[in-house]
């Protein structure tokens, strides 16, 4: 296709497939220190993008294809996509039994290698609430991308399970406040795009809901340009007069946050904070169908 919209033949065209593949807040640290893979489509498109990373990457691996290289990125995403995934499964599984779903997984985990099972919360971000479609959509229906596509659709249902814990509780036109708008907190991130939060507030402002937005490290004028509600930055004033408060990333600040007199409810989904709030983890499900996901 290049070709034909150049007017050059393939053998001039010069395509690599480099993935990168660092965590959000810490990307320029692993840049330096991650293996880097590199593809091309010919061999001279390989050393080209040889001669770029070996500056910066301490490992440089060959994938064999422009594909290869692509699917290693897929790989990884979704990978860990599936791995959150299992945790949030587990968590549900558990509240249906009436158990707490976050301190069973710990308990699982304590000084025991073989389970590494991750705590719930939302999966989500620029990365992992697409690269499972993009894996799959080529795919012929079969149990493998059906493993991919249920695990992706597990962690996308917990945005309704809170819009839903919301409606349970505070009849519409209330305020609500949801506060770590960034789709995740550590490494502390200002990103956006793709966060689970982002998603819950578009609900419930079309369920008629008042919403006061905070973030501690993402741009007011950003979280302004969602017009979804307006933009606090004193937490704590936000909380007054609103009748739920929604934590919704683990940004380490919420550690120091304490609560005004308040009745308002209080849904703590990574047990940020140090409040004796309902959180995903220990909220009891009323609905077992929701297990489904």
């Amino acid at each position: 296709m290049l070709a034909k919209l150049s007017g050059k033949r393939e053998a001039e065209l010069f395509v690599s497939m480099c993935p990168e593949r660092t965590v959000e807040g810490k990307a320029l640290q692993e840049l330096t220190t991650l293996p880097q893979i590199i593809s091309g489509n010919n061999a001279t498109a390989l050393q080209m993008a040889r001669r770029v990373f070996e500056k910066i990457s301490p490992r440089i691996i060959e994938a064999n294809s422009l594909e290869e290289a692509e699917l290693a990125k897929l790989y990884c995403n979704t990978y860990r996509d599936i791995n959150f995934s299992i945790g949030n499964a587990f968590c549900l599984a558990a509240q249906t039994l009436g158990v707490d779903g976050a301190s069973v997984i710990r308990l699982a985990n304590a000084g025991y290698s073989r389970a590494q099972i991750a705590l719930p919360g939302f999966v989500a971000g620029p990365c992992l609430e697409k690269d499972a479609y993009i894996l799959t959509d080529n795919m012929p229906d079969c149990a493998s991308k059906n493993l991919i596509l249920t695990a992706r659709r597990i962690s996308e249902s917990l945005e309704d399970f809170v819009v839903a814990w919301v409606k349970r509780r505070v009849e519409p036109a209330r305020t609500v406040v949801l506060t770590g708008m960034a789709f995740k907190g550590r490494p502390e991130t200002s990103d956006l795009r793709g966060a689970s939060s982002v998603n819950i507030a578009r609900k419930l402002f079309a369920a008629g809901y008042s919403l006061r937005l905070h973030d501690f490290v993402a741009p007011v004028e950003e979280l302004a340009s969602l017009n979804l509600g307006a933009v606090v930055e004193d937490l704590s004033a936000a909380c007054e007069g609103a009748a739920a408060l929604l934590v919704l990333n683990n940004h380490p600040r919420y550690e120091e946050f304490r609560l005004p007199e308040s009745t308002l409810a209080v849904f703590d989904a990574w047990q940020a904070t140090k409040l004796d709030a309902a959180t995903l983890g220990n909220f009891l499900l009323e609905e077992a169908g929701t297990c489904a996901g």
